[in-house]
């Protein structure tokens, strides 16, 4: 299975300390080399792990003009254009994205995608992960926006109670 990686996946879940749970899930993340200088700059929480991991790969994307066209006509950060332009040079069979107007985007591009939360459901569907919910709690208590409908929906679909 092919999956490439935006950097919110990979920050969030570090942020948490559940960033193993992309390579239990999905085994080897690639991302481009753009994703990666974004999670490896400044105080980024991933920044120890990502350096470490030997289930990341970087590419570096094979037509980079691709990713400012696309950045110029989306106005998308350059890590998530780089990311949808590596999963379509790769084929990949998921594109982890958070970023809403991303996902439109990939989604317009016939581009498979999945998100953090979406990776917490498959994660306790495969019996990884015990509880989402603890996972959504900690990542909001960690300051992301999770919207109530997405995470009553996540919940509900995780078979867990509030």
């Amino acid at each position: 299975m092919i999956v490439v990686s935006d950097t919110t996946p990979l920050s969030e879940l570090a942020k948490v300390g559940h960033l193993d749970l992309l390579h239990r899930v999905y085994g080897e993340i690639r991302i481009p080399r753009e994703v990666y200088d974004e999670v490896t700059t400044g105080n980024h929480p991933a920044i120890a792990q990502v350096k470490s991991l030997d289930w990341l790969r970087v590419h570096a994307v094979r037509q980079p003009d691709r990713v400012i066209e696309l950045q110029n006509a989306t106005r998308l950060g350059k890590g998530e254009c780089a990311a949808m332009i590596l999963a379509e040079e790769h084929q990949a069979d998921q594109l982890l994205l958070d970023d809403l107007d991303a996902r439109r985007v990939a989604l317009s591009r016939n581009l498979p995608v999945v998100g953090t939360v979406g990776t917490l459901l498959v994660a306790k569907q495969r019996g990884v992960i015990d509880s989402v919910k603890d996972i959504l709690v900690a990542l909001i208590d960690q300051g992301t926006r999770i919207s109530p409908r997405l995470y009553q929906s996540a919940i509900a679909a995780a078979n867990e109670s509030e």
